[in-house]
């Protein structure tokens, strides 16, 4: 069996003036971290957490303390807590539908300091996977997050060597919209087996990598996405159309 790794960091030093409370919580749960003077280094020697489990008075105190139009993911969690067990000390935390790009973006907004924060990861594996290998960059400013991965610049030489300079033109793009991932899956698994108890036996480390690379090929196979692609498709050649009359009534 193959165990898949993430290592990631965060380049620069959260002040921790910067951060709300909560952010503060979730951050040094979703990464191992280290105080350095003012601020935080964050970390994560395998992989960010998706789903995290805290203290529920901190958890309390932290939303408690931090006012929802601060945070973009407040209301997320706050909704997570309401329906958590009233009786458990601790609170799990499933974070897959949000994103610590998102709460690193906030503290941007909001800093004095941070123009922007640089975030790299490394894709290795347990084993000489052709698959297992790689790495992300992120970056992150008030306006924008920007991520490549070395899948992402691959395809790009590959584009290039097929068709040129053309590859690099405007209007020779390829955006993904949906990217399926074995890790997303791997974390979603404990939440789905205890929603529902007579769901299976089997627990969620019961599973292997390779039963969940078999049933993502299976997914993959069996998915048509044709009508979200005409959607898509379709809502971008209307935003195209708006952009342009846009352009033409500021340069009017």
């Amino acid at each position: 069996m193959a165990d898949y790794f993430e290592p990631t960091v965060v380049q620069q030093i959260i002040p921790n003036a910067d951060m709300t409370p909560l952010e503060r919580l979730l951050l040094t749960h979703i990464f191992q971290s280290e105080r350095d003077d003012d601020g935080w280094y964050f970390f994560a020697e395998e992989c960010p957490a998706n789903v995290i489990v805290v203290d529920r008075e901190s958890l309390v105190a932290a939303l408690a303390e931090t006012r929802d139009e601060d945070s973009s993911v407040h209301a997320y969690v706050a909704e997570q807590f309401a329906s958590a067990a009233t009786d458990d000390a601790e609170v799990d935390l499933d974070l897959s539908g949000t994103s610590w790009e998102f709460m690193l973006q906030d503290i941007i907004k909001r800093s004095g300091t941070l123009a922007h924060v640089t975030v790299v990861s490394a894709f290795t594996c347990s084993k000489m996977r052709p698959d297992g290998f790689g790495g992300m960059a992120v970056l992150i400013t008030a306006d924008a997050i920007r991520g490549k991965s070395t899948n992402d610049i691959l395809g790009e030489f590959l584009d290039e060597a097929e068709h040129g300079s053309l590859a690099a033109a405007p209007g020779f793009g390829d955006h993904i919209l949906l990217r399926l991932t074995e890790q997303n899956v791997r974390a979603a698994l404990p939440e789905i087996i205890g929603a529902d108890p007579s769901l299976t036996t089997v627990g969620a480390e019961d599973i292997a990598d390779s039963d969940i690379r078999a049933a993502c090929l299976a997914v993959v196979e069996r998915t048509d996405l044709s009508e979200e692609r005409g959607a898509a498709v379709f809502n971008a050649a209307i935003g195209a159309i708006r952009q342009a009359e846009q352009r033409r009534a500021t340069s009017a």
